[in-house]
């Protein structure tokens, strides 16, 4: 009878076919001959490594993978499966492939997944005051951390002015021991402002919420003098009641063009005085001095206006309150207040 020849497989075939013997064709003679030619090779295992990125094709592994208990592949075929190397062990600036493995072997994959926290940092900006006269120091404070908690020592943190989509970057400050950098800022104008951590290798970048400075000019205060015009003006004549008057609005400050009745200039003040009395009066000293009587110096008395100037150039008046002195809204940066005549040289003209 023809003898069955043998055939050189696998060691692991059987992990795949069990109990199937390839037919070989049948030889003459007395005996069976063994085959001398070397078995075929096992396939080998495909293993693509790229730069930042390990690559297996599970294709690859179909013929490789021994099989389950119930015969079945491991992974399923025809699916590829991509893991992203660590930060700072790939990328571009990988020098080759075999770099590439010994960063994936010391740090595996996935170890990186499960424990990625501490690759996330979070970054904080608050300010001392948020609503700030023009020019005045805020203070501003960074806090940086991992997302554990843990603070970023020793880290360079952007403090970025906002201005609609642009970002501009006014300072660059460095972490304490503490995760902590402080700012004193001057604004002329509301500003919104932010600070971002661009991040290392290891720490990923983050961005704090943003703050709005809002500067707001502070308003004069006003004088804590009552603006109310007493219904009974004492006095005997309308220059005594003038001189009454102008008394009620000592301390009010001299602002150019103002009328009352929280600041003056010096003609505003006789203007005001005179029309609680019923006498309108032009809004300029040179005005005044044309509509009012001229008496000489020595027959002036309480409630005459003192002009300072020369016929057609009249620049400044006062009323004149008795014994040298007059009430005036002097210059500015001055008050209302009751003053000497500082000149010899001036004009007195009465209202009638």
């Amino acid at each position: 009878m023809p003898r069955r020849g043998i055939a050189w497989l696998p060691e692991d075939w059987e992990q795949f076919v069990k109990g199937r013997q390839r037919p070989s064709n049948a030889r003459s003679g007395t005996g069976a001959r063994r085959r001398t030619s070397q078995p075929p090779r096992r396939a080998a295992t495909i293993a693509a490594f790229t730069t930042g990125t390990l690559a297996a094709s599970t294709a690859a592994f179909a013929a490789t993978v021994p099989a389950t208990p119930d015969g079945a592949a491991s992974i399923d075929p025809g699916a590829t499966q991509t893991a992203s190397v660590l930060p700072g062990q790939g990328g571009t600036d990988a020098p080759d492939a075999a770099a590439a493995a010994a960063a994936a072997a010391a740090a595996p994959l996935a170890g990186a997944i499960a424990s990625s926290e501490p690759m996330f940092t979070k970054v904080s900006l608050t300010a001392d005051n948020t609503t700030v006269a023009p020019n005045a120091p805020v203070v501003l404070t960074v806090r940086a951390n991992e997302a554990g908690g843990a603070p970023l020592a020793n880290q360079r943190v952007r403090i970025v002015v906002v201005n609609g989509p642009k970002w501009q970057t006014s300072t660059a400050l460095t972490t304490d021991t503490n995760g902590q950098a402080q700012i004193t800022a001057r604004l002329l104008t509301t500003t919104t402002i932010t600070a971002v951590f661009d991040g290392t290798s290891a720490l990923r970048p983050s961005l704090a919420g943003a703050a709005t400075i809002t500067i707001k000019a502070p308003t004069a205060p006003r004088p804590a003098v009552s603006q109310a015009i007493p219904s009974v003006i004492p006095g005997s004549s309308i220059g005594e009641k003038a001189v009454y008057l102008a008394s009620l609005q000592k301390g009010k400050p001299y602002v150019w063009g103002a009328e009352g009745p929280y600041s003056f200039d010096c003609s505003g003040l006789v203007q005001y005085v005179f029309k609680q009395l019923g006498r309108s009066l032009p809004r300029t000293a040179q005005g005044q001095y044309d509509v009012s009587t001229h008496v000489p110096q020595s027959g002036k008395r309480p409630g005459d206006l003192i002009f300072y100037g020369t016929e057609g150039n009249i620049y400044h008046v006062g009323i004149y309150a008795g014994n040298g002195y007059m009430w005036a809204a002097p210059q500015t940066g001055g008050v209302v207040s009751l003053r000497p005549i500082y000149s010899s040289t001036y004009k007195v003209g009465r209202i009638m």
